[in-house]
């Protein structure tokens, strides 16, 4: 008996043998130099073939260039792509394929075949057997049948091929921002108890892989968070270790050059488009379907979650690898507390040596600092205002309108009554207490409250408490309305004992909003100032 191999091998040797003897026929085949009579009767008797065999041999191995595979004996039957069903069952079979087989409702191959066989008979056509319709199948695209049937991701992760990485050469030339949920539950202030799982936003610098900037909030990722983890990551945080007890080093500072997001509503907007042209950071948009174009932060992501499942609370990163673990009944920690936590493990993160850089973060960032401008921005007021959400508004005879509260600033005097123009005017959510309205040149001055009886309130707040004054029909001016409610409100909150988990959220909001205003106090009013001292630094805000 002979083994498939040993007959492939017999084959290819029969192939060179005839091959050799061949060739000298062939080259006066090919030249037209001499009678070939006598040798192809020689080999009819050597090979023991017809004459029309030899002949054909002869031809074969002109047509190839003289290549002994072109002696190896051919499979008999129909070569592959040759059909023998009309155009029209071809035509049938390729419908039902694309329109039936290829969805994400995966129906099977069987109940395919079944419908093309229906419909070829209800057309008087020649049934095609299943073995057709797979020959067909399996001619097709795997990545693309997997596509259809299974999903892009699917199709991606069997089949996609990462050309090249995502990289640069020197700090800040790519910084990736992204959000996530953090893998914790957090408890409020006053009473510990659990109030929900806070947002972290992230920004990293490709060359270094240092972390820039982050944010945490109990707020969905917004306009705002983006502009927080920027203005962090510019900003110089060489207080903020020692703010923690730490005397670990955290160098990121300077305005990167380009910011790689992916294309989510907050990166999309067009204050935050408006805002890196403003400040010459070039925006670049994550190509759908390309995961790996932010792969950078979504590892970052992965390792800084992974510190978060150590601590108490966590919910870790999937229910089954929670477990029976009861994440709202260990909760300690309260939003303040995760802040500075997470400010310390990124300190430890940048540290740390990293397995693609043989260094730490720090180091890197330390050797290619000489190759880098450190552009800081003079006025970070200026930076982080431009990145804040915006509102066209007309500046009236008694100040700005938004939101129902009336702002007023001195510096508007000029521009009351001119209804031939709008004015951007942009606010904090996080604090209603102020907005900055631009003016020529890109100048913005702050305004404040013009009743000064509404307390500092932030944006939820302010909602809220307009829509429980709807509710109880309380009528008048809204910014009485809100002086009112806000204050019985924070009354009936201080006095309570239990409160439920999204009364404590609205407390612990406000209780960040406190540390905002101290740490941001208002202006001391109106000062004298020498504009004709040209040695003074120009603002682009300017608190009045």
């Amino acid at each position: 008996m002979v083994r498939e191999g040993d007959q492939a091998g017999a084959t290819g040797a029969e192939a060179t043998r005839r091959a050799a003897v061949l060739r000298p026929l062939v080259q006066a085949y090919l030249t037209g130099s001499g009678s070939l009579e006598s040798g192809i009767r020689d080999l009819v008797w050597e090979l023991g073939v017809s004459r029309a065999t030899v002949w054909r041999w002869i031809r074969r191995l002109a047509e190839d260039g003289g290549r002994t595979s072109a002696l190896v004996p051919q499979k008999r039957g129909r070569r592959a792509g040759i059909t023998v069903i009309s155009s029209e069952v071809e035509a049938v079979i390729d419908e039902h394929l694309h329109r039936y087989y290829l969805r994400r409702e995966r129906p099977s191959l069987s109940r395919v075949v079944t419908e093309i066989r229906i419909a070829c008979g209800e057309r008087g056509l020649q049934t095609p057997t299943r073995r057709t319709v797979q020959r067909r199948l399996d001619a097709m695209d795997e990545r693309e049948i997997m596509k259809a049937r299974e999903g892009a991701k699917a199709a991606r992760q069997r089949f996609g091929a990462v050309p090249g990485r995502n990289q640069a050469d020197r700090p800040l030339d790519v910084v990736q921002i992204d959000h996530t949920p953090a893998d914790i539950i957090l408890v409020d202030s006053f009473e510990r108890k659990p109030i929900g799982r806070p947002w972290v936003t992230l920004a990293i610098d490709i060359a270094t892989r240092m972390v820039t900037g982050y944010y945490v909030s109990f707020e969905a990722p917004s306009r705002l968070s983006v502009a927080l983890c920027l203005t962090r990551a510019v900003a110089p945080k060489a207080e903020l270790p020692a703010q923690l007890d730490s005397n670990v080093p955290w160098p990121a500072q300077g305005k990167p050059r380009s910011i790689h997001v992916d294309n989510g509503r907050d990166f999309r907007s067009r204050v935050f488009q408006a805002a890196c042209g403003e400040w010459g950071i070039d925006l670049v948009y994550r190509p759908p379907g390309s995961p790996h174009f932010g792969g950078h932060i979504e590892r970052l992501i992965g390792t800084m979650m992974g510190a978060v499942h150590l601590l108490p609370g966590t919910t870790q990163s999937s229910v089954a690898a929670k477990g029976s673990y009861n994440a709202e009944a260990m909760a300690t920690m309260t939003l303040s507390e995760f802040d500075s936590w997470f400010a310390l493990e990124i300190c430890r993160y940048n540290n740390s040596i990293h397995s693609s850089l043989g260094c730490t973060p720090v180091a890197k960032w330390e050797t290619l600092s000489g190759e880098m401008s450190g552009d800081i921005p003079f006025d970070m007021d200026a930076f982080r205002v431009s990145f804040l959400p915006s509102e066209q508004r007309q500046v009236r005879r008694d100040g700005i309108h938004l939101f129902d509260i009336r702002y007023w600033s001195d510096a508007l005097a000029g521009h009351v009554g001119r209804k031939d123009r709008k004015v951007a005017v942009r606010y904090d959510p996080r604090d209603l207490s102020a907005i900055w309205v631009e003016l020529e040149g890109g100048r913005c001055v702050e305004a404040r409250y013009r009743n000064l009886e509404i307390p500092h309130v932030s944006l939820w707040e302010y909602r809220e408490a307009m829509q429980k004054g709807r509710a109880l029909g309380k009528k008048g001016s809204s910014e009485v309305v809100l002086a009112e409610l806000i204050n019985q409100q924070r009354q009936i909150a201080d006095e309570s004992r239990v409160l439920t988990k999204a009364e404590r959220r609205t407390r612990e909001r406000r209780n960040t909003l406190k540390g905002l205003v101290q740490a941001d106090p208002p202006s001391e009013g109106l000062r004298p100032v020498d504009t004709g001292d040209t040695s003074r630094p120009l603002f682009k805000v300017e608190r009045w």
